[in-house]
């Protein structure tokens, strides 16, 4: 799928640090998931910051509330709001390997404002969108 450019919103988050990346990514996710009844009508992310000892792999939760925040017991990370490519991974999770290979291709193409992490979207089971925040250019 073709990279299109979108503003993307600001988000608060609900989250569980991956103890490594990207081996325990599916743990960060379960100590979300296990608090929640039900995923349906859930939005999840994937926050992917570069650190002095590598890449910091954090799950996230939009909360519906913020008694959902307090009750949840985790970190809040705040996203800034800004320009970000876009690509979308259909049959996402039968394509896994490819996540990274299309993120370092966007990030060739397009750079990366630094300042904010790149993300997954977890639109569905089947939709996952990349997404790499770029700086807005004048002119």
């Amino acid at each position: 799928m073709q990279a299109t450019i979108i503003e993307q919103p600001a988000l608060r988050l609900i989250t569980a640090k991956a103890a490594t990346f990207p081996g325990d990514t599916s743990d960060a996710f379960q100590a979300l998931e296990s608090k929640l009844p039900t995923l349906k009508g859930r939005k999840m992310y994937g926050l992917v910051y570069g650190g002095p000892n590598g890449l910091e792999y954090y799950a996230g939760l939009v909360p519906e509330s913020e008694a959902e925040e307090r009750a949840f017991g985790l970190p809040i990370i705040e996203v800034p709001a800004g320009l970000c490519v876009r690509r979308k991974l259909e049959n996402w999770t039968e394509h896994t390997d490819q996540i990274g290979v299309m993120f370092d291709e966007m990030i060739r193409e397009f750079g990366m404002d630094r300042s904010r992490p790149t993300m997954e979207y977890y639109r569905s089971v089947e939709e996952m969108h990349l997404l790499v925040p770029i700086e807005r250019r004048l002119g």
